[in-house]
């Protein structure tokens, strides 16, 4: 795979340092992720720093030049969501050093987490990383790197690294915070006097560094796509949103910035997919659009709002000139009272219409995404929905459905929500699977299994986290039996617990300052 690699090439950097960078997946989702592939650049950007990337399914030296795991003097993750917990501590249990943090000798690599997760929960991650970074770390990390180098210089333990570390703005050292938990209470942290009260999530100004693919290969999920990021945030506030909370608020870069970005994917592929939040919601969105075109550029993007393009309906003939075959849009539910609770917005009438006018336009398929289990209203409401379009545009053929199960997750305003139980969500799966099939419309979904894991993790706190080894040996930690045996001990009862918020309104992600969720 590394021989048909083109572009940046990460054996062609010396330094003295040694940065492994873990994904959470295979190679293939790997070098589709804008996020890790940003990761890599800016450690490759750092003087003192070299690069080498491992993956979940090649094998266990890294992918550049086999090297174990453990050689490297850091080893960092970029973890998006709570299932990636389980890839972080396989990748610990087989590299040669300890799995626990606090169990670490002197001379092993530090194991430093961001992402989205490390934003949304990092008391799950706590027990296994030794730095956890909160926010965006584009401009930070490099600053974080320099100052562990200087930790170097100083002949300072690694005790005393971890501490000099903690000062810095987004960074999480857990071993010096201990949280308090009583029953169904989450009574804050005790920590060591020198380290801050919370880490403040940190935000970063896009329009002073690019962000886009700097590594193409055809074995990318994309095969060869080029990525790149116009904006970051997003002008709507969906209550269920995890992406909207930790990334709030909307933020643009500037149209000469996206046109240098496109000149240099030019360079390596005429397959250009836009990355953003709200990519609709771009000033210059046209403009970007027209450019792409006149580069010949295929075009596909991340995500679009179907408020913003039924408010802007002569965006629509772009899209059937960029190549788009399949457009992706979100109602989330069947019923208007309950998107507009979501802050989805559109009413029945208007989806048609949007719907009808994409199809009319020339793209010739619509893929709509929902959300199941949810305890507003049952799936029946949305099979109404669904069926009603079906006889609005009279095929069956050009829509299909993609679904999840609603997972209130943390810093969004649905993270007190009581949930619907585990059978009663396999009830609302067989409800809407059974009336999608007699309306012939083809379908995927989330596995119940995976969905009720996610909930669990999603509210999870550090204690439950650190039994997390004993259960990844089979079928990757999603055997119910081994964690109903644990979460007894525990005194918590597997069916009912997850269902049920943190009472007091405090939580295990307290700890994070988000100042978008304060406002």
């Amino acid at each position: 795979m590394k021989n048909i690699e083109r572009g940046l090439s990460l054996n062609n950097k010396m330094g003295k340092y040694l940065f492994v960078g873990c994904f959470p997946g295979s190679y293939e989702m790997g070098m589709a992720n804008l996020g890790y592939q940003s990761v890599l650049k800016t450690v490759f950007d750092c003087p003192q720093w070299r690069v080498e990337r491992l993956f979940t399914d090649t094998g266990i030296r890294t992918f550049e030049k086999s090297t174990p795991v453990a050689e490297a003097d850091i080893v960092g993750l970029t973890l998006g969501f709570e299932i990636e917990i389980f890839s972080l501590v396989q990748l610990l249990l087989v590299s040669g050093f300890e799995v626990y943090a606090n169990e670490r000798e002197e001379n092993q690599p530090l194991v430093l987490v961001g992402g989205p997760l490390a934003s949304l929960n990092p008391e799950i991650i706590a027990p296994f990383a030794d730095v956890i970074f909160v926010g965006e770390s584009e401009e930070s990390l490099p600053d974080l790197l320099a100052a562990w180098e200087e930790a170097q210089d100083f002949g300072l333990n690694r005790q005393e690294t971890l501490l000099y570390l903690s000062r810095f703005p987004g960074v999480y050292v857990p071993r010096f915070y201990f949280p308090q938990v009583s029953g169904t209470f989450f009574k804050g942290f005790k920590k060591i006097d020198t380290v801050p009260e919370q880490i403040q999530q940190q935000r970063v100004d896009i329009s002073r560094f690019e962000v886009f693919s700097h590594i193409y290969t055809p074995q990318s999920y994309f095969k060869n796509m080029g990525l790149m990021e116009i904006n970051r945030g997003c002008s709507y506030r969906c209550r269920f949103c995890a992406g909207g909370a930790i990334y709030r608020p909307l933020r643009q870069r500037p149209i000469e910035m996206v046109l240098k970005m496109i000149n240099n994917l030019k360079k390596w592929t005429s397959h250009l997919g836009i990355i953003g939040s709200d990519v609709l919601s771009h000033p210059q969105w046209e403009d970007i659009i027209k450019y792409a075109i006149k580069n010949q550029f295929t075009v596909n993007f991340s995500s679009l709002s179907a408020i913003t393009l039924s408010r802007h309906r002569e965006y629509l003939p772009y899209l059937v000139k960029c190549g788009i075959k399949t457009l992706t849009l979100a109602p989330e539910s069947g019923e208007v009272k309950t998107r507009q609770y979501f802050g989805k917005g559109l009413d029945d009438e208007e989806w048609t219409d949007l719907i009808e006018n994409i199809i009319r336009l020339g793209i010739p398929k619509v893929k709509l995404y929902f959300m199941i289990g949810k305890t507003f209203h049952s799936a029946e409401k949305d099979l109404d929905f669904i069926h009603k379009l079906c006889r609005k545009i009279n095929s069956n053929h050009q829509l299909s459905i993609s679904y999840s199960f609603l997972v209130p997750k943390p810093h969004t305003n649905l993270e007190n929500m009581k949930t619907l139980s585990f059978l009663a969500w396999r009830k609302e799966r067989e409800l809407f699977e059974t009336g999608l099939k007699k309306m012939k419309i083809r379908f995927s979904g989330e596995s119940l299994r995976v969905a009720w894991i996610e909930l669990l993790l999603a509210r999870a706190d550090r204690f439950l986290a650190q039994e997390i080894p004993k259960l990844v040996g089979q079928k990757n930690g999603l055997v119910f039996n081994q964690w109903r045996t644990v979460m007894e001990k525990m005194g918590r009862d597997f069916d009912e617990w997850p269902r049920h918020p943190w009472e007091d309104g405090l939580f295990p992600w307290s700890i994070i300052d988000n100042e978008a969720r304060n406002q």
